[in-house]
């Protein structure tokens, strides 16, 4: 007996990936004492929380990327979807995570009546 083949429950549809990017900084001119990508933004947070709690970082941000070509190059890159979050540690060394909404990349910006990339 063959197999039906499975029928997606969303035909057409096209997944975009979303991946974190979170940096570390360490004081206010923003050097950064670490940084990463990941696709589970509770990973990024708990690498980030490891930088705050150890001292080296006063505020991590992450950030929602998703995979991209640089317009001229083509080479790959990730650009911002819009949204992220600030981590910092409260005076009883709790780290609190506070959502944000930053500048979109203008590649991801549409013009009315166009449909997504």
């Amino acid at each position: 007996m063959t197999p039906k083949p499975v029928q997606s429950q969303n035909p057409g549809q096209v997944m975009i990936l979303v991946f974190y990017s979170w940096t570390a900084l360490s004081d206010a001119s923003g050097s950064s004492v670490a940084m990463g990508i990941t696709d589970d933004r509770a990973r990024a947070m708990r690498a980030g929380e490891e930088s705050l709690g150890s001292g080296q970082a006063i505020v991590v941000i992450i950030e929602a990327v998703r995979p991209a070509m640089a317009p001229r190059t083509l080479a790959p890159c990730y650009m911002r979807t819009g949204v992220g979050w600030l981590g910092q540690r409260t005076a009883a060394g709790e780290v609190t995570w506070n959502r944000f909404f930053g500048p979109v990349d203008p590649e991801l910006r549409q013009a009315p009546g166009k449909m997504a990339p």
